[in-house]
């Protein structure tokens, strides 16, 4: 659930409603809008992948599509300010996921953790009641007792990934639809564990681009159902992987539609500077989401390969219409 829209809005009303008051009570709310310092949830010990206990993270991996090293456009001079300038980027040769990491992917993460689970519950029905408490703050989010960066939130209701027989799994039907509600910070555990990474926002444009200069990853035809999954309604997404019309020049699946998908790139102006800090993992700050999605940001202009303005991108929070996929170099 989108949390973070509604203090954002509170605090934005509170700010507007004291313009013009003294700078102590201004000084006063600053602080509350201080955004909290990423964790690194790679620390937490985890058994590493098999054949046996993850094998569609696996396969993930062994699939993963070759974009080679190129000097790449990013962004656009006709479209919003965000974009601009079109400019040039150098890329070096990596590897990145033909799909987004499915619900059964990460529940594969999920069950080499060491996490205390007491009773079962259903996908987006998890409770305190059925969880240690040093487990809240990794599967749930701020309203019952946890606060921003789980690595999944499994108490909200768009979340498909449950807990039943000793062990963590996708609602049956949801398997290989992408999974949902995980933070920026979760995503990037989960690519660490798989001995990945998340890709950066230039790479992720190489690879639904590719050297040329299309506007949609597989040319400029105008999105429709056989290039790109949108439904319009919350929670209501399709399986990955099922729109071969829609691949990207390297063999890219869903880089448009489905769910917007993390980066590791602080969102910042262009023109992008790989070593001007927005690829420090240990910095606060919004994350660039790119791709659109298949709710709120499905409009044709928010699906092309530069839209960079995901809607509702706070990094601490999961979120219905936001998924991942993994890059390694």
């Amino acid at each position: 659930m989108l949390h973070g829209d509604v203090t954002q809005a509170l605090f934005s009303g509170l700010w507007c409603a004291l313009a013009g008051t003294t700078g102590a009570v201004l000084a006063l709310i600053t602080p509350l809008q201080a955004e909290p310092l990423p964790p690194d949830h790679s620390v937490l010990p985890a058994a590493a992948p098999t054949d046996a206990s993850a094998p569609q993270s696996l396969l993930a991996q062994e699939t993963m599509q070759t974009v080679p090293a190129g000097s790449y456009l990013l962004g656009s001079d006709v479209g919003p300010p965000s974009q601009r300038p079109a400019h040039r980027v150098a890329v070096e040769r990596f590897l990145i996921d033909e799909t987004e990491v499915t619900n059964a992917a990460f529940a594969e993460y999920l069950n080499a953790l060491e996490l205390k689970v007491q009773e079962p519950f259903e996908a987006g029905e998890l409770t305190t009641r059925q969880v240690g408490s040093e487990t809240v703050p990794l599967l749930l989010e701020g309203r019952q007792g946890s606060g921003l960066y789980p690595l999944i939130a499994l108490d909200d209701d768009e979340a498909r990934i449950g807990y039943a027989e000793g062990r963590f799994r996708p609602t049956p039907g949801y398997e290989d639809h992408p999974v949902a509600e995980t933070t920026w910070a979760g995503a990037r555990a989960y690519c660490l564990w798989r001995g990945a990474r998340l890709p950066s926002e230039a790479e992720w444009e190489a690879a639904a681009r590719g050297l040329g200069t299309r506007s949609y990853p597989w040319g400029e035809a105008l999105p429709d159902d056989a290039r790109v999954f949108v439904s319009g309604r919350s929670g209501v997404t399709g399986a990955v992987g099922l729109r071969p019309a829609g691949r990207s020049p390297f063999g890219l699946l869903d880089m448009s539609g489905s769910l917007a998908e993390w980066t590791s790139s602080l969102a910042r102006p262009y023109p992008y500077e790989a070593t001007d800090g927005r690829e420090d993992p240990t910095l606060a700050g919004e994350r660039v989401t790119r791709g659109g999605d298949y709710i709120f940001d499905s409009e044709p202009e928010q699906l092309t390969v530069t839209h960079r303005d995901g809607f509702s991108n706070a990094p601490g929070r999961g979120h219905r219409h936001i998924g991942f996929r993994c890059a390694r170099s």
